[in-house]
């Protein structure tokens, strides 16, 4: 029993480390910081496993704690936003250096649509009047007298300070991406997670979502896996414990048991139950007093078994060993359970 036990607990901890490692294994959302925009597939973050994104969506963590985008081909954006509906991916424009980049230099896999936004370059004299609006200070601007700012064309054109000179009528400033393949729209829109069907073709499929990421079915083979030995653990513990309390119970009744041979008790047995046939009392002497109410003996006076007074007429019986006097209808009853005298439990023979 005890090495079933034994048995049963060395599984119980291999599915336990088994269960805990194929949760470690999945993907599941995570992000460089609480306010960090959060990374699910297609997208992989830093030490994810390789299967956790798609080819050429890698993104990293800076030194601040900032999602960053990393782009070979053009440099790296700070990400503010990730649409996993509409398949877009923003960031916050940058602007030193001043954007030149073609936009035909931007796309291409895994991006199909650079989202761009319009800006206009200004110089003004003070950047007071910007404290708390969108405009962006531009520092790698050169010769100019005051500060350069670049501000939204489509917000802000026709609405700045006067002592604001235009520097550069227009610029297209990259803000975002969107793609198509892998195609996982369907799959959040539907509330399902998004990921591999299979790894070596990269074939994409929707699974049932769950709080752990993983598809129902493998939920519930984990749960099964990791129940059913515990299950099984326990009811071999609690067969080893009830036979320990049982063979703990015989060893304290052994333990409280008077050690009496079986001979003695069988002895001493009938010598407790016996009592006189009726043909051995009808054989002893009866008397009938009379109203001198005369005895042998002057204290017998009164009956040991009913404590009442002789009186004249009364029968009495009397035992031959030891000659005291009764009434005989008090010691006939008395002998048929007894066989000792009342008074000095002498046993007649």
């Amino acid at each position: 029993m005890e090495n079933l036990s034994k048995f049963f607990l060395a599984f119980f901890i291999i599915i336990s480390i088994k269960h805990t490692a194929l949760c470690a294994d999945t993907c599941e959302p995570t992000s460089c910081s609480p306010l960090a925009p959060p990374v699910h597939f297609p997208f992989r973050l830093g030490g994810q496993p390789i299967q956790c994104g798609y080819p050429r969506f890698d993104l990293s963590c800076s030194n601040r704690s900032e999602l960053v985008l990393n782009l070979p081909f053009a440099r790296d954006f700070v990400v503010t936003n990730i649409n996993y509906t509409s398949q877009s991916i923003n960031f916050k424009p940058k602007f030193c250096p001043v954007p030149r980049i073609p936009i035909s230099d931007l796309l291409g896999k895994p991006y199909d649509f650079v989202l761009l936004e319009e800006y206009t370059l200004y110089n003004c004299s003070s950047t007071w009047d910007f404290l708390g609006t969108s405009f962006e200070v531009v520092d790698c601007v050169r010769n100019v007298n005051g500060t350069a700012v670049a501000v939204p064309s489509k917000y802000y054109n026709g609405l700045l300070p006067e002592s604001c000179t235009n520097i550069l009528s227009t610029m297209d400033v990259p803000m975002g991406f969107q793609w198509s393949a892998p195609f996982c729209g369907k799959c959040r829109l539907e509330n399902m997670t998004c990921g591999y069907k299979n790894f070596k073709t990269l074939e994409i499929g929707c699974n049932v979502s769950s709080k752990s990421g993983i598809s129902k079915a493998v939920e519930y083979g984990l749960i099964i896996g990791s129940g059913l030995p515990g299950l099984l653990l326990l009811i071999c513990l609690a067969i080893f414990a009830r036979k320990k309390i049982n063979a703990r119970g015989r060893i304290q009744q052994q333990n409280h048991e008077p050690d009496v041979p079986t001979t003695t008790i069988a002895q001493q047995t009938p010598r407790l139950a016996k009592g006189l046939d009726k043909l051995t009392i009808d054989s002893y002497p009866m008397t009938v007093l009379g109203e001198s109410k005369r005895l042998p003996k002057p204290s017998d006076s009164t009956c040991a078994i009913c404590l009442s007074e002789y009186n004249p007429n009364d029968a009495l019986r009397t035992i031959p060993e030891c000659n005291h006097y009764f009434h005989s209808s008090c010691i006939d009853e008395w002998l048929k359970r007894n066989a000792t005298c009342p008074v000095c439990r002498n046993s007649p023979e």
